[in-house]
């Protein structure tokens, strides 16, 4: 039985004067050898192994799900729909040296990365047709689960071969990080890629060190939009940090 090991996110060319301060930021939480940066999973066993590569040569953000039996499955992080569709929210971008200076200047941490993901756009009834592609060739290769209160946020949460086959029951108890999430995205047409992370600070703190976020109330997050060379949004999502995982969240809900 093939299970999915790697997830690769590749953003084409060596674009440092992104890619540096961003590695300054999630450094602590994966190894960086110049071309990939690797992600720290909670639990040496699990799969899948989540991995950013800036030295990627095809035009285009994209992302690689890659099989034990060698084959990958490759999706365009890109707008497919013809249409053009403004954001509803109010947010600027920002330089990633400032988000860095500013967390410091406060001394502020990041305690940790609980998913990594992107939103694909698109506006016609039902899920993003890559989407439900990926549903299809990856549910029996590792733990991909639907979002339990129907929204349409795929997740992949991390787990060892024994859970991935069937061999034995899922502890959705246990720390599972870095999940990979993936969203067919109807608010606006630009696609994004989103690094949901921890810091060592409240919301009222960090909602009020970034007022050029965009504020969620209702998950009390700031989503921080990174300038970048891309033709994607990257967001630092930001919360506060908790020892707790929300893995429960999603029993009974694999695909």
């Amino acid at each position: 039985m093939s299970i999915l090991e790697t997830i690769i996110l590749g953003f084409p060319g060596a674009h440092h004067e992104f890619a540096d301060p961003f590695m300054t930021i999630v450094n602590p939480f994966g190894h960086y050898d110049g071309d990939h940066f690797t992600f720290i999973s909670s639990d040496s066993h699990f799969h899948p192994e989540i991995s950013l590569d800036f030295q990627s040569k095809p035009a285009g953000v994209r992302a690689q799900f890659i099989l034990s039996d060698h084959e990958t499955i490759t999706v365009q992080v890109e707008n497919v729909t013809g249409l053009y569709k403004p954001s509803p929210h109010t947010y600027q971008h920002m330089n990633v040296s400032e988000v860095n200076r500013r967390l410091y200047a406060e001394g502020i941490k990041l305690t940790g990365v609980d998913h990594v993901g992107f939103n694909l756009p698109w506006f016609s009834k039902g899920l993003h047709p890559a989407i439900i592609h990926l549903r299809q060739k990856l549910s029996s290769s590792c733990l991909y689960h639907r979002y339990p209160t129907g929204e349409p946020w795929d997740f992949i949460l991390p787990g060892d071969e024994q859970e991935i086959t069937g061999c034995k029951e899922v502890d959705y108890s246990v720390i599972r990080r870095p999940k990979f999430e993936l969203v067919s995205f109807y608010k606006a047409s630009t696609p994004l890629i989103q690094f949901d992370v921890s810091v060592s600070a409240g919301f009222d703190i960090f909602s009020q060190l970034f007022p050029e976020a965009l504020i969620d109330l209702e998950f009390k997050n700031a989503w921080v939009y990174l300038q970048n060379p891309y033709q994607v949004d990257i967001c630092m999502v930001i919360n506060t940090h908790t020892d707790k995982d929300w893995s429960s969240h999603f029993k009974g809900n694999r695909i």
